[in-house]
């Protein structure tokens, strides 16, 4: 008797510890993915709105199994720092113009930030929808290991704001102004501007001490980070759409289940259309704020457009590593 309550013992013991051991696995196996959203622009910006929007779709489509912390004004490194904390299987999600992924596999991605190269919203939306895009980022994944979302988060126009009055573009010349990346800067520079490159939330304090006489952006952005207590002229040269390029390690990405990568890349895309359009629907009322502050707009003539357009066209020319062919690739897609 005594034999069979230590086998009836034994085996409750087996079936509780084998309980234990699934519902361990099972709270293992549903522990959500936190990804670390990283933006340049303040908490007040329209992309924050935007993505808050995006994070409350995501998180309840997936019933939790993917969750979101939201960074601003780049409190977690500077691009170029998030960009490699994502290559190193960093838990980030950043979205950033072409320019800073060109070096990661693929050079003709620096293509989506050359300005003028996707001149309107539609554009933008048809290249990210291309089979070039998609040879692009699957380029990127295989040499460096990020996954690149999408590319379709294209900014209201960006225009030239300054200590200065930017009557044509010959008042470019030799004006210092700061630059998010290297397709920007070639542009600037072929225009004879000086470029700076420092972080987005440093430019306030350089325009006032007068290390800096512009710096270019969305006028969300420029009001966002109130430039125009510190900058009384905008140049609306509206030269770029800077679309952004979301992108997250391709470790953490291929972690999820097939139908969470498809809610995560869908919703990403999806939002990338709703700022895109809210940014133009916001461009008066940012005008109107700014004006009211005092700042003072000049819009270019028809020539100086022209002579905008040619410095975005010769930007191509500047960087050799891109395939031969590339701005004619671009405009059978877009056009």
């Amino acid at each position: 008797m005594k034999k069979v309550r230590r086998i009836v013992l034994a085996l409750l013991v087996l079936l509780i510890s084998t309980l234990l051991f699934a519902a361990g696995q099972a709270e293992t196996s549903t522990k959500p993915v936190v990804l670390k959203i990283s933006i340049a622009e303040t908490s007040t910006d329209i992309k924050a709105d935007i993505l808050k929007d995006l994070v409350s779709e995501v998180e309840g489509t997936t019933n939790g199994r993917i969750k979101f912390e939201i960074y601003y004004s780049n409190e977690l490194g500077s691009l170029a720092d998030v960009t490699e904390q994502m290559v190193m299987g960093g838990n980030i999600l950043a979205g950033t113009s072409g320019d800073f992924y060109a070096t990661y596999g693929s050079p003709d991605i620096m293509a989506t930030a050359l300005q003028y190269a996707l001149p309107t919203p539609d554009a933008v939306q048809k290249f990210n929808d291309s089979p070039l895009f998609r040879k692009m980022a699957d380029d990127i994944e295989k040499a460096s290991g990020l996954k690149m979302l999408c590319m379709n988060w294209a900014a209201a126009p960006r225009s030239v704001m300054s200590t200065r009055p930017i009557n044509s573009v010959a008042d470019l010349k030799s004006l210092k102004i700061r630059v998010p990346g290297a397709a920007a800067a070639s542009f600037f520079q072929a225009l004879g501007s000086a470029t700076e490159s420092m972080p987005f939330s440093e430019i306030y304090t350089a325009m006032s001490q007068g290390v800096l006489q512009a710096c270019e952006a969305p006028l969300s952005t420029l009001y966002s980070y109130s430039l125009h207590e510190v900058a009384k002229n905008i140049y609306l040269s509206e030269h770029s759409l800077a679309p952004s390029c979301w992108a997250m390690s391709a470790a953490i990405f291929n972690k999820l289940t097939p139908e969470d990568q498809k809610t995560l890349q869908d919703a990403m895309n999806k939002y990338g259309k709703i700022f895109t359009q809210k940014g133009l629907e916001t461009q008066a009322s940012y005008r109107q704020k700014m004006e009211d502050a005092g700042v003072k707009f000049i819009k270019p003539s028809a020539q100086d457009v022209e002579t905008l357009k040619m410095a975005g066209k010769a930007s191509f020319a500047m960087f050799p590593n891109m395939s031969a062919g590339l701005f004619d690739q671009i405009s059978a897609i877009i056009y």
